[in-house]
């Protein structure tokens, strides 16, 4: 059974927090993420329950559902202040083996495709290590086979979007607040993100 993880946005205000959209046009709350566990980031595990007390009656009413005994219930929402969602780029970068950069850019997943990356100063000791002894000779590995460590030569410089990282999770939902900020909201209230899962 699939899991996932849906993000909204809110906002706290008097102790309370709301739902802020968006919405569709038909009037409907709608996450700016929705992920399933196997693509999602730990972004998830940033969140803190609600009091009982900062329920909102908006926020029961955006929330709530009906369960098989035809009982309502609210699903269990968690949030975020906007300015505690991790920072960072999402952007990846250093020295990836060249033939992994081919299959990336032939439209290979980027968790498929990259085993590694190496840093410009390991980079600087691998090519030194190059310059100096000639490319790695073949060695046995544990079990008896051949193996040949990749030299500097077949590493090169690269840069790449990294969509399932908390990075870019947050630079997605900093993006929503934005677009959706209202100026008479910003002087009094505080933004958060909501998140629900399951």
């Amino acid at each position: 059974m699939s899991y996932y993880y849906s993000y909204y946005i809110g906002y706290k205000l008097d102790g309370k927090i709301y739902p802020w959209g968006p919405y569709d046009a038909d009037g409907k709350l709608k996450p700016v993420i929705c992920r399933s566990r196997s693509f999602a980031s730990d972004l998830h595990d940033y969140f803190l329950d609600i009091d009982k007390d900062s329920i909102s009656e908006e926020l029961v009413n955006e929330f709530k559902y009906n369960d098989c005994l035809g009982e309502t219930r609210i699903l269990n929402v968690k949030y975020l202040p906007e300015n505690d969602l991790p920072s960072g780029s999402y952007i990846k970068h250093g020295y990836f083996l060249i033939d992994e950069v081919k299959q990336y850019n032939k439209g290979e997943d980027p968790l498929d495709c990259f085993s590694e990356v190496i840093t410009p100063e390991v980079y600087a000791a691998k090519l030194q290590h190059e310059m100096t002894f000639g490319k790695n000779k073949p060695t046995k590995d544990g079990f008896g086979g051949e193996y040949t460590e990749p030299n500097a030569s077949d590493y090169m410089y690269f840069a790449y979007p990294d969509y399932c990282t908390e990075e870019y999770e947050s630079f997605m939902l900093r993006h929503m607040i934005d677009a959706m900020s209202n100026s008479e909201l910003s002087k009094k209230a505080e933004y958060v993100i909501l998140e629900t899962e399951g």
